[in-house]
């Protein structure tokens, strides 16, 4: 009995899907941001709100450098959540709006948060992987209520 209990075991472990982590951060994201032309750089703005993202879906050329500002129009808190999306580019820097603000550079972000009544904060980056990109907000049941896109980079 049990050596079959211990054969079941290896069996199903054995059996069991490989599940692979996260993709690792763009490994040569600053002679991407430095080869980028940050002239040709698009800006997009998204809106945060009770309980939406506007627009809820973006389309993105691989890249591309982009300025995307995340800012919330809404009452309460809110994130901006797409971690494998955020590992899939090259960042320059996230820096919130002047002259009071700041700026931070780091190989790459998790998630976003912009406070009520007109927090914001600015991401710049260069993409470098095509995909679909899940974007939740993950404060309590906010991505229930509607608030979940989708960044797209072909």
């Amino acid at each position: 009995m049990r050596m079959s209990l211990i054969s079941l075991l290896a069996g199903a472990i054995l059996a069991a899907p490989l599940v692979v982590g996260a993709a690792e951060p763009v490994a040569d994201a600053a002679a991407i941001v430095k080869a980028a032309n940050w002239d040709a750089m698009e800006t997009i703005t998204v809106e945060l709100t009770e309980h939406s993202f506007t627009p809820q879906d973006l389309k993105l050329k691989a890249g591309q450098p982009y300025r995307l500002v995340i800012k919330n129009v809404g009452q309460k808190d809110h994130y901006y959540t797409a971690t494998e999306f955020f590992k899939s580019v090259a960042w320059r820097k996230v820096q919130t709006p002047k002259p009071n603000g700041g700026e931070i550079k780091a190989p790459y972000f998790t998630a976003v948060e912009a406070y009520k009544n007109g927090g914001a904060v600015e991401l710049f980056f260069v993409t470098v992987n095509k995909g679909e990109f899940e974007v939740i907000c993950t404060i309590e049941d906010h991505k229930d209520q509607g608030m979940h896109g989708s960044i797209v980079v072909e």
